[in-house]
C-alpha cells in the first residue's frame, strides 16, 4: 500500500505538468497539432498565422552607460524613440497573432520579408543565416510557464542587426526572466558586453529550460521502476510507452539544439571569439542533456524487460506452487482410488481399522512429501 501512494500522489500533482510539458510538445514535434501551413502558390515572405496564435506582446530593454531602461507593452513610437536615443536595444516579441504589428516591426528594423517570415511561420526547424548587416538564429525550446499557464515547446528566433537584438517567441512566458534579473544588477556583464553576449545569454536560458523536464521524466521512470518491482507493472505498460515516446521527442529536440550550437561555434561572423567561449559552455550542456535523455531512455526501454522478467518469475512461482500441490495430492488420490474400487474381495475391506489406516497412510505420505520438498529447497522463496 505504501509503495502505491507516492506514485499516485505524484500522478495527481504532476499529471497536468507531464501532459503540458511532455505530451503536448511531443504532439507538436511529431506534427500532430495544427499550425498554419504554407499555401501552395503563395509568394515568398507571406506570414501564415496559426488559428491558435497568442496575442502579440512587446517588451523593450535599452542598455547604455547610464543603466537599463525597461518598457513593457511599448508602442512602436516608443520603440523608435528608444532606438533614436542610442545604446543597445533588445525587443522581445511574444505571440504571433497580430500580423500587422509584426509587419510594422519588420519595417521599423528593416527586416527582409523572408527573415520576418522565418521568424513568424512555425515549421519546427533550426536555422542560422547571415545577411549583409544582420544575423538570424531560429530554434525550438522548452518553455515552462507559471502554474496557471501551459508549458510546451515554442519556436525562438533571434535577429541581431547593429545595436539591436530582436527575439521572437510563439507565446509569452518566464523563459527570459533570469536574463532580466541579471540585467538589474549594476555589475552584470550583460550591461558592459556587446550585443552578442546578450544573445548568448538568451540561448543559455533556452537550453537550461530543458533540465527540469528531463529530470522530471527521470524521476517518473524511477517511480515506474519501483512500481514494477513491487508487482504492479501490468498497470503501467501504457505509461512506459508514453514516457519512451516523450524521451524520443525530447532527444530529437535536443539534437537540433546541439547541431545549432555546433553551427554557431563554427561561424565566427555571428559571435565574437570572447563570446564563443561562453557559447561553448552552452554546447556542453546540450551534450549533457542528450546524455541524460539517452540514459533515461535506455532505462525506460529496460522497464519492459524488467516487467516481462518479473512477470515470468511470478508465473514460475505460481507454477511451482501448483506443481508441489499436485505432487502431494497425486499419491493421495492414488491411495483413495485404490481403496475406492468396488471389488467384493479386497484386503482390509472388512477390516475394522481399514479406514483409519488409509487416513494415516495419506497423512504420512503427505507429510513425507512436504518434508522432502523442504529439504530440497522447493518450498523456500528466492528471498529466503
Amino acid at each position: 500500500m505504501n509503495s502505491v501512494n507516492p506514485l499516485k500522489q505524484w500522478r495527481d500533482l504532476g499529471g497536468r505538468v507531464l501532459h503540458a510539458v511532455v505530451e503536448a510538445p511531443l504532439q507538436r514535434l511529431l506534427g500532430r497539432q495544427h499550425h498554419a501551413q504554407h499555401q501552395p502558390g503563395a509568394g515568398p515572405g507571406v506570414l501564415f498565422i496559426a488559428p491558435d496564435a497568442v496575442a502579440t506582446q512587446l517588451r523593450l530593454v535599452r542598455v547604455d552607460h547610464e543603466g537599463v531602461e525597461r518598457i513593457d507593452q511599448p508602442s512602436l513610437a516608443e520603440v523608435q524613440a528608444a532606438r533614436e536615443r542610442g545604446g543597445r536595444l533588445w525587443l522581445d516579441v511574444s505571440g504571433f497573432a497580430d500580423d500587422r504589428t509584426l509587419r510594422e516591426i519588420g519595417e521599423l528594423f528593416q527586416l527582409h520579408p523572408l527573415t520576418l517570415a522565418d521568424l513568424v511561420n512555425v515549421d519546427r526547424q533550426t536555422k542560422v543565416d547571415v545577411l549583409d548587416d544582420s544575423s538570424l538564429i531560429i530554434t525550438q525550446v522548452l518553455q515552462l510557464g507559471a502554474p496557471e499557464e501551459d508549458p510546451g515547446v515554442v519556436q525562438l528566433g533571434l535577429v541581431m542587426t547593429g545595436e539591436v537584438l530582436l527575439s521572437f517567441r510563439e507565446r509569452p512566458g518566464p523563459l527570459f526572466d533570469p536574463v532580466l534579473e541579471r540585467l538589474k544588477r549594476p555589475t552584470s556583464r550583460l550591461r558592459s558586453e556587446e550585443l552578442d553576449y546578450l544573445a548568448q545569454a538568451l540561448l543559455d536560458v533556452a537550453v537550461d529550460a530543458a533540465f527540469p523536464v528531463v529530470e522530471l521524466l527521470a524521476e517518473r521512470i524511477d517511480a515506474i521502476e519501483d512500481e514494477i518491482m513491487a508487482g504492479h507493472g501490468h498497470r503501467l505498460m501504457m505509461e512506459i510507452h508514453r514516457q519512451r515516446r516523450a524521451l524520443i521527442a525530447l532527444g530529437r529536440l535536443l539534437w537540433r539544439q546541439r547541431d545549432l550550437m555546433a553551427r554557431l561555434l563554427r561561424d565566427e561572423q555571428i559571435f565574437r571569439r570572447p563570446t564563443q567561449i561562453y557559447l561553448r559552455d552552452v554546447y556542453d550542456r546540450t551534450i549533457q542533456l542528450l546524455d541524460m535523455v539517452e540514459t533515461t531512455r535506455e532505462l525506460a526501454a529496460s522497464l519492459v524487460e524488467i516487467h516481462l522478467s518479473t512477470s515470468a518469475n511470478r508465473s514460475n512461482q505460481i507454477m511451482k506452487t501448483l506443481t508441489i500441490m499436485a505432487s502431494i495430492f497425486i499419491p493421495l488420490t492414488f491411495i483413495a482410488g485404490v481403496y475406492g474400487m468396488n471389488f467384493d474381495i479386497m484386503p482390509e475391506l472388512q477390516w475394522r481399522y481399514g479406514y483409519l489406516l488409509a487416513i494415516v497412510l495419506m497423512l504420512v505420505v503427505a507429510v513425507g512429501l512436504v518434508a522432502w520438498f523442504y529439504r530440497r529447497g522447493w518450498l523456500r522463496s528466492d528471498d529466503d
